[in-house]
């Protein structure tokens, strides 16, 4: 596939990511609650105990989990294979996986970040599909990594423009949780103004979920275009 050719497949992944949102809205909005709520318990256990490491076995053990589940639901959508509201909870029947794969990318894509920014983003880019495939293949932890890395070759820097997007809107766009303070000892406070809570609506209930959908369909694009062709057999004449 020649690059206009790539240019032209990642922003199908968009446009067509922003139908099957539209299309599935009414599995995809209790779920993103779910995980909205799931999540703020982290904001919670922060200000509860003024302690960012307060929050971090809850993140890893609980909310980690459902995030990798979330993105079989978001992987069956674009899929078209029957998504379900019981998918969200799809990664705890591999469960210690699970959460080994999302760890040592995490250490991985840091450890890259802290020594160079480059080396972390390409890291990141090469495996980031390993807590995709965990969940909807059931691989191991080192077999997660390995497709991720095979199905990635190529196509990192149309991968680097959708993530890209997502973190410009993580970034951009305000929650209504503020972590405030030095490190050592945060606080964690409330911001109801109106503007926020429409901003941070649409980022977590919209704009996340059409992107994360654009990546599902990049990784199911790029897992049934990694498999060898299947070879003709010869007709043999008579």
């Amino acid at each position: 596939m020649n690059n206009p050719e790539k240019d032209k497949e990642t922003l199908s992944w968009l446009t067509r990511a922003w139908d099957d949102y539209s299309d599935n809205l009414p599995l995809l909005l209790p779920v993103l609650l779910i995980q909205s709520a799931l999540t703020a318990g982290s904001f919670y256990l922060t200000g509860r105990f003024q302690s960012l490491l307060a929050a971090a076995p809850y993140m890893l053990f609980v909310v980690t989990p459902f995030s990798i589940g979330l993105n079989l639901v978001y992987i069956k959508i674009a899929r078209k294979s029957g998504p379900r509201f019981l998918d969200l909870f799809g990664a705890f029947p591999v469960y210690h996986r699970a959460l080994a794969v999302s760890l040592l990318l995490g250490i991985m894509t840091l450890g890259g970040a802290v020594m160079f920014l480059i080396p972390g983003i390409i890291l990141y880019l090469a495996f980031c599909f390993s807590e995709y495939a965990v969940v909807d293949r059931r691989t191991g932890i080192k077999e997660s990594f390995l497709l991720s890395a095979k199905i990635t070759q190529g196509w990192k820097g149309r991968l680097f423009a959708i993530l890209s997007l997502l973190l410009l809107v993580n970034i951009m766009v305000p929650d209504i949780y503020l972590v405030t303070g030095p490190l050592a000892k945060p606080s964690a406070s409330l911001d109801l103004k109106p503007w926020t809570i429409a901003a941070a609506a649409l980022k977590n209930l919209v704009f996340i979920p059409w992107l994360s959908l654009s990546m599902a369909r990049a990784y199911n694009f790029l897992l049934l275009n990694s498999q060898p062709a299947p070879v003709a057999e010869e007709s043999i004449p008579v």
